[in-house]
């Protein structure tokens, strides 16, 4: 076909759609073809850019795919395990601006039956958890469900293509993805799993990326420790987890404010008002108990508006149990962490409105470490005495009296102390009827626990019995052979009931 100028032009104007598509693109690295190679590890192990929310406690899965639908490499997350999640963060290579509208597209796959609830989060800063909990108390800015798809491709895992336009009501600098409903320990304990593809954050009006954009993406290329809690947050963190294990029996209490402990409030939150007083009534000066009350704020105004304003809900709550319900003051910690973390919906005003709260934690102390018990040591070997043949006289059960000499040096060595056991069994050759057999060999294991009796032993004696033929040690076709099977087998057990 011969090239014409329109040609030229058209494949031109295409190429400039798809070079202007990919330049809106606020997301670095979107569909993970670029690698990282650890420090940590010293591998490739991540997608650059891309980072795990619990870096230390489940590794950020980064694999190859010829199933993918958008590239060749994707991210593994737990959908859900046992109370168990995972989630990938990225900071925007520009921010998000409020009122400007964006379309997300996602491309995901998933290995279980159930319906994909992936969550998209739009947020302000990086998020680090020393654990992979589920982040249950952060509301997703999107969620994704195979319902949505503008596009499938079946497979061993099955990916969707979805897209869904959103208006901004908020400035956001970073990405978190994963599944953010509330887990619990009762889930099942094979893991399912989502595969996420692609990620695509773009303005619909158009135009260039925001100045600074290169530069951020150098940044986020230039860092290589996929694997590792930044030092900031990791002491964050890490002290939080500390305060959470020194308790115990904590109970949580949510209410809107003081309100609580008037007339009005507990006629109108009565489920509340009955709780708080079981809890007041248990309360014990004494006993070490522990009560953080945090006061969460979403109101106009900036962030550290909304602290203080939160603090001080938090404060009026501590001084009605202080000052009327006898708490000690040390007993009482506040806390306010104003519009940091919403909980309920911030696109309405009954969602915002929701989200100013007090909550209240009732805690004991943990109670002192239990020394640990070490487990028991197997008990030891048994050990065996062999009567033989020749003390017995000939086909018979009755003992020789002319060995007994010889049976006493044997039965010297059965120790006494209460830790022993002695179990008695009797073995003939194959010589004659099997019936016959089997009431010979009886018959010689009780003449030897008669003799033991007399011996002092008896009351450590736990089982007689006869074998007949069934156990021989040696071959039957051979006199030597038959001696060796006409025994009686004293087993001396080390250890008591």
């Amino acid at each position: 076909m011969k090239l014409t100028y329109r040609h030229i032009l058209f494949f031109i104007l295409l190429l400039g759609c798809f070079t202007s598509g990919n330049a809106q693109n606020l997301i670095a690295n979107p569909s993970f073809e670029d690698v990282n190679i650890c420090t940590e590890y010293n591998a490739p192990c991540s997608p650059s850019a891309w980072e795990s929310v619990a870096p230390e406690h489940v590794k950020m899965q980064y694999l190859y795919s010829a199933a993918a639908m958008a590239g060749s490499n994707v991210v593994k997350l737990i959908h859900r395990q046992g109370g168990l999640r995972n989630y990938i963060q990225a900071q925007l290579l520009c921010p998000v601006e409020p009122g400007r509208r964006y379309k997300i597209t996602i491309v995901a796959g998933k290995d279980f039956f159930g319906t994909m609830e992936l969550g998209l989060r739009l947020d302000t800063a990086y998020i680090y958890r020393l654990s992979a909990i589920p982040l249950d108390t952060l509301p997703p800015t999107l969620i994704f469900t195979e319902k949505d798809a503008v596009e499938t491709k079946k497979g061993e895992v099955d990916f969707f293509r979805i897209e869904k336009v959103i208006t901004a009501h908020a400035a956001a600098s970073h990405v978190i993805i994963g599944n953010f409903a509330k887990g619990n320990r009762k889930e099942s304990v094979s893991r399912e799993s989502y595969f996420i593809d692609s990620v695509s954050i773009e303005p619909l009006d158009g135009g260039p990326l925001c100045d600074q954009a290169q530069k951020i993406k150098d940044s986020l290329y230039a860092q290589h420790r996929r694997h590792t809690i930044p030092a900031g947050y990791f002491k964050q963190e890490k002290a939080k987890m500390e305060v959470r294990q020194d308790r115990r029996h904590c109970i949580t209490l949510t209410v809107k404010d003081e309100s609580i402990f008037t007339p009005r409030g507990r006629s109108k939150f009565p489920e509340a008002a009955a709780r708080m007083d079981s809890l007041i009534r248990i309360y014990d000066p004494y006993a070490g108990t522990k009560v953080i009350v945090t006061g969460y704020a979403f109101k106009p105004g900036t962030g550290n508006y909304n602290k203080i304003l939160s603090t001080v809900q938090a404060q009026k709550l501590k001084d009605v149990l202080v000052y009327r319900h006898g708490f000690a003051v040390d007993d009482v910690e506040v806390y306010g962490r104003g519009n940091a973390e919403p909980r309920f919906e911030t696109t309405t005003d009954a969602g915002k409105e929701e989200n100013n709260f007090v909550e209240i934690e009732f805690c004991l102390p943990r109670p002192p470490p239990v020394a640990a018990i070490a487990p028991p040591l197997p008990p030891p070997a048994p050990d065996t005495l062999v009567i033989p043949d020749v003390l017995f006289r000939f086909n018979s059960s009755e003992l020789n009296t002319k060995l007994y000499s010889s049976l006493d040096s044997l039965v010297a060595r059965i120790p006494r102390n209460d830790t022993i056991q002695l179990q008695i069994l009797g073995y003939t050759d194959n010589v004659g009827t099997e019936a016959y057999n089997l009431n010979l060999s009886r018959n010689r294991a009780a003449a030897v626990a008669e003799y033991l009796k007399g011996k002092g032993l008896e009351k450590y004696i736990r089982h007689v019995s006869g074998l007949g033929e069934t156990v021989p040690v040696a071959p039957n076709d051979s006199e030597e052979g038959r001696r060796r099977n006409r025994r009686v087998e004293i087993i001396i057990y080390k250890g008591s009931d």
